[in-house]
């Protein structure tokens, strides 16, 4: 798995992944958002706007290491694009895990950005 982030204006970060993702990816992730998080506080958080059009298969573990960073109030939030089911269900099972109700699904960029602008 290979992750990009770009950092937008208004306070998003786009992150676009890249084939299927394992534990060690995932972890690695968690360390390179880590600089953009210091750059927020949970009153002004880090917007997530997430391409996965390119984006492939999670392994099973991979789903405590996004719950674990989306337990940080300073994860605002998180608009998924272009997932395929497998996508859908583990962010349906992070939301369980941490009990925040931060991310959402849609069918394009253009409907994901205005839900995380709205």
């Amino acid at each position: 798995m290979a992750h990009q982030f770009q950092l937008e204006s208004g306070g998003i970060l786009r992150l676009t992944f890249i084939g299927d993702t394992d534990r060690q990816g995932a972890e690695a992730l968690v360390v390179d958002i880590q600089p953009f998080l210091e750059q927020v506080t949970a009153e002004n958080p880090l917007l997530l706007l997430w391409d996965d059009t390119r984006g492939g298969k999670a392994s099973v573990d991979v789903r405590k290491v996004y719950a674990e960073i989306n337990r940080d109030p300073r994860i605002g939030k998180v608009a998924i694009f272009g997932a395929k089911r497998y996508g859908r269900v583990l962010g349906e099972f992070v939301l369980k895990l941490t009990g925040r109700d931060n991310i959402r699904f849609f069918d394009n960029e253009t409907e994901a950005r205005a839900w995380l602008t709205a």
